[in-house]
């Protein structure tokens, strides 16, 4: 799903605390932890059952939620459904409080999409630190949300424009000749259509990547809410990755360069995205690379692992590079001309997730290039 501008709340003044929204029924517990919540240093606009809540909700932007299960009116769990059917609030951190040894309540709370939960009676600490995790957690997703939109409002105008321009200056031009009578020669048809596949190739690769990514998140959702992902049993053989690897060096007229050593084997995978991930790494390695270098692919069963390893002498990554790796985010833009929105690792690293494996990508001992490993359980 893309972020939404009404998900990224502006920065919060370093003065001001974080608001809680308590909703408790019993007068008794909701005083008891108001004064808990203000002792530890956050505002605090309580509640005393779901609807109570809502209506507040309306008014209020909390940045975390507490809510009790049991309540009048309208429950917990259809406050938290309220919640997270909200554009405005879906992001919102929910923690619902339980009573001992009501384990269905605390399945149906996570099953319906709350962070977490406490059981009552809770001690002050427990409900200090898991407070604290999740309001540590809100502000991680938000700053990365935020890096993502101003990220997409600066490089994907750029990615459309480009070949949208090359295809409407094409057709521009072949639309002007055809209405002043002339005609264009065999080579001259050729050479414009060329331009105009290849943008519009560039642009489909473009929404490509997004669906994919749109599928790898929702598969990843339905894991976390306990179904089952969309798998099957895939053949992968060196002549596979052969042709793969000539439809992705054709763009760089490096045929040559690419040399591919695999053996054959079934893998059980998520049923999209195991040539989009593999072509990505492939790409990478020859648009970082120079004309003439080897780009290595080998994939062997490695222990209960299929490993698929491509390696380059291209100009790498930085330490701090490798671990700022995200959605939609490329490294040396300024410096090096390059093209896409920066999607194919997070791709590979989801892909790799939802299979049941594990992506690593690391600089080469020599300090040249850079080696990546895509390991997918047998």
């Amino acid at each position: 799903m893309m972020p939404q501008n009404s998900l990224l709340q502006p920065p919060r003044p370093p003065t001001m605390p974080s608001t809680i929204m308590l909703v408790e029924d019993d007068d008794i517990v909701r005083a008891v932890t108001t004064e808990q919540l203000r002792s530890f240093g956050y505002r605090v606009v309580s509640a005393s059952d779901g609807q109570e809540a809502l209506e507040s909700l309306a008014q209020v932007r909390p940045d975390l939620i507490l809510s009790d299960v049991r309540m009048p009116r309208r429950n917990g769990f259809e406050l938290l459904q309220n919640v997270r059917q909200d554009p405005d609030q879906e992001q919102t951190p929910f923690i619902i409080m339980t009573a001992k040894g009501e384990a269905a309540d605390q399945r149906m709370g996570m099953s319906l999409g709350a962070d977490d939960y406490i059981v009552k009676p809770f001690k002050s600490d427990d409900l200090r630190k898991s407070i604290e995790v999740r309001l540590k957690r809100a502000q991680n997703i938000n700053d990365i949300l935020k890096q993502q939109e101003r990220f997409l409002m600066r490089i994907l105008p750029h990615e459309l424009r480009s070949p949208l321009t090359v295809i409407i200056g094409y057709a521009d031009l072949m639309m002007h000749i055809g209405k002043s009578g002339e005609t264009l020669g065999p080579g001259d048809i050729i050479d414009y259509v060329a331009h105009i596949e290849r943008s519009a190739a560039r642009m489909l690769q473009l929404a490509n990547d997004f669906a994919l990514w749109s599928w790898l998140e929702t598969q990843s959702k339905n894991l976390r809410m306990g179904l089952t992902s969309e798998t099957a049993s895939q053949a992968l053989t060196a002549e596979t990755l052969k042709r793969w690897c000539a439809n992705i060096a054709g763009n760089y007229g490096r045929f040559l360069d690419c040399n591919i050593d695999a053996e054959e084997t079934m893998l059980t995978l998520p049923i999209l995205g195991l040539e989009r991930v593999v072509c990505h790494l492939l790409d990478n390695a020859l648009k970082f690379s120079l004309p003439s270098t080897a780009v290595d692919l080998t994939a062997r069963r490695k222990n209960s692992y299929y490993e698929i390893v491509v390696t380059d002498s291209g100009r790498g990554m930085s330490e701090v590079e490798l671990s700022q790796i995200g959605v939609m985010r490329q490294f040396g833009r300024d410096r090096f001309e390059q093209q896409g929105v920066g999607m194919g690792l997070v791709l590979v690293i989801h892909f790799a997730r939802l299979a049941g494996g594990f992506f690593v990508l690391e600089r080469n001992a020599t300090g040249v290039g850079m080696t990546a490993r895509l390991s997918l359980p047998i």
